[in-house]
């Protein structure tokens, strides 16, 4: 790590303390693999849980929803363009749990089509990000991203297409 990483680690950290986990529902194992990495390096004390697949993202929110305060403190990151049912299945699956609508889920997704974007807002996403190119842009999303979680927040949150996708 080069010198300030550190401190950058500290300060990212502190801005998402309120973020105890992550589940990130994403099936391509390159992005995942860049996401641990993004999540090991930058966010001390964040456990990261990952699901492939819409089923099994669905899977652990009920799992985890069993346990008192077990969806505290948490988000779901989120690609829309999962094998089976699509990203777009699990947040149609959240609005339809009242129980759930404290649960923050950010998409992070390969699409460039500004429909998917107001589709999943219409269905309850807290912030809508396209996959960057790289690792500094990754970690700029995940401290938005993990910000958003923090009850009370402002609007939902987008980016247009990342430098270098598109």
């Amino acid at each position: 790590m080069r010198a300030g990483g550190s401190a950058r680690a500290d300060a990212s950290a502190e801005r998402v303390r309120i973020v105890n986990w992550v589940l990130l529902v994403e099936d391509d194992l390159d992005h995942r693999l860049l996401i641990r990495e993004v999540v090991s390096r930058m966010f001390s004390g964040v456990e990261l849980h990952e699901a492939g697949d819409a089923a099994s993202a669905i899977a652990w929110v009920r799992d985890r929803a069993k346990v008192k305060g077990g969806l505290a403190h948490g988000v779901v990151v989120l690609d829309l363009g999962l094998p089976g049912p699509s990203g777009f299945h699990f947040l149609e699956w959240v609005r339809e749990h009242d129980v759930l609508d404290p649960l923050p889920v950010v998409v992070l997704t390969a699409s460039e089509n500004p429909m998917d974007a107001e589709h999943a807002f219409h269905l309850g996403a807290k912030g809508y990000f396209q996959k960057p190119a790289d690792f500094r842009a990754y970690i700029a999303i995940f401290e938005r991203a993990l910000s958003l979680a923090a009850p009370g927040d402002g609007p939902p949150s987008s980016d247009g297409p990342a430098p270098g996708t598109g």
